[in-house]
C-alpha cells in the first residue's frame, strides 16, 4: 500500500475543516508541513501550500480554544 505523506497544491483540500474529526486535522497539518519543508527544499513555497497551513493553523487555534 503506497501512502502519501504530503499533499500537493494540486491534491484535493477539505473546504470546511470544521467537518474533520481532531485526528483528521492533525494529519492534514502533518502533510501539509511535509510539503512545506519539501517545497522550501527545492526553493520558495507554493502560495496554495502557505495558505492551506494558515487554515488549518486557525482551525487548530479554534478547536484550542473550545476546549
Amino acid at each position: 500500500m503506497e501512502t502519501n505523506h504530503k499533499i500537493s497544491p494540486e491534491d484535493p483540500f477539505p473546504e470546511d475543516l470544521t467537518v474533520l474529526d481532531d485526528v483528521e486535522v492533525e494529519v492534514l497539518n502533518s502533510r501539509i508541513h511535509r510539503e512545506l519543508e519539501a517545497e522550501y527544499a527545492e526553493g520558495l513555497p507554493e502560495p496554495e501550500t502557505e495558505a492551506r497551513l494558515e487554515e488549518v493553523n486557525l482551525e487548530l487555534n479554534r478547536r484550542e480554544q473550545e476546549n
